[in-house]
């Protein structure tokens, strides 16, 4: 298995898992709400349904990623993967709404007991595990899926924390600060919704890797025995992997044979990047004036 593959496995598993927690969560905290009538619950019961729900869309995307290059899609399906965290990005928009509208509807006294806490506490506690996951993940390999899970997951604990200070609050006769942090809180979840909607419309864009990232590269190259020059190397997101570019220079009087495998050691070892998944090498003469 390549390490495109093993990024799609990895996205799968943490999307299951997550859909499995959501799908247990989203009940528990409803009945909360309707027991407590805490709109923070209320909001938290929809973000674990709409988790669930965006989690089956994931699933899916992250099938079409996992195809092989065909006719149609001469370069691979890893743009799905970008376009699943696209779908995270709209519950999250969705969810921030919701919250939102929870939050300046509600018109019941919030009533303050140990379940409540609880609730929340739960679901900090798994929601803290998929950040923990999801952060080993993604020092292995950029997934944006993963990334939109994270981040989602990240949202969610910060959420859960603030409703856990509006029951302490209302616990001190301040029931108040339910409905305020309700406020606030969705201006939170929708920030962080534009964020992983701008980061994924710039991968389907085709944009450039960081300069960094491009510099790693060009060392790659100029590290092959023989290259004497990199006259240009382009590398654009397709997705979540790179298309490569290479123009380098050889020397003149090596031969066309030794030219052409020499290309094929730099595709070789740029294809072994994990980020990489198509390469494209031209090699030529340097010239008297560049020698």
């Amino acid at each position: 298995m390549d390490s495109a593959d093993q990024g799609i496995a990895s996205s799968v598993r943490l999307t299951a898992v997550t859909i499995a927690g959501s799908v247990a969560m989203a009940p528990l905290l409803y009945v909360v709400h309707r027991r407590f009538h805490s709109q923070l619950a209320l909001g938290q019961a929809a973000d674990s349904l709409a988790d669930a729900l965006g989690g089956l869309g994931l699933l899916w995307a992250l099938k079409v990623a996992s195809r092989a290059a065909d006719d149609e899609h001469p370069l691979g399906h890893s743009r799905a993967e970008p376009i699943a965290a696209l779908v995270v990005a709209v519950l999250v928009g969705v969810l921030a709404v919701e919250v939102l509208q929870s939050a300046l509807a509600g018109s019941q006294q919030v009533q303050v007991d140990t379940p409540l806490a609880l609730a929340f506490v739960v679901k900090i506690v798994f929601k803290s595990t998929m950040i923990g996951w999801g952060t080993v993940l993604l020092r292995a390999r950029r997934n944006p899926v993963i990334e939109a899970l994270r981040t989602d997951a990240l949202s969610d604990v910060w959420v859960c924390i603030v409703s856990l200070v509006g029951v302490l609050a209302a616990r001190l006769g301040w029931s108040g600060v339910d409905r305020a942090l309700g406020v606030l809180l969705a201006g939170y979840i929708a920030w962080a919704g534009l964020r992983i909607a701008r980061e994924n419309i710039a991968l389907l864009m085709g944009t450039a890797p960081s300069a960094q990232r491009q510099r790693e590269l060009l060392e790659v190259v100029r590290s092959v025995d023989g290259v004497l020059g990199v006259d240009r190397l382009i590398a654009i997101s397709h997705g979540a992997a790179l298309n490569v570019l290479v123009d380098l220079t050889v020397d003149p009087a090596r031969s066309l044979v030794d030219a052409h495998a020499l290309g094929h050691d730099v595709e070789a070892l740029l294809m072994a990047q994990e980020d990489v998944q198509h390469v494209r090498v031209h090699v030529g003469p340097q010239s008297v004036t560049e020698g």
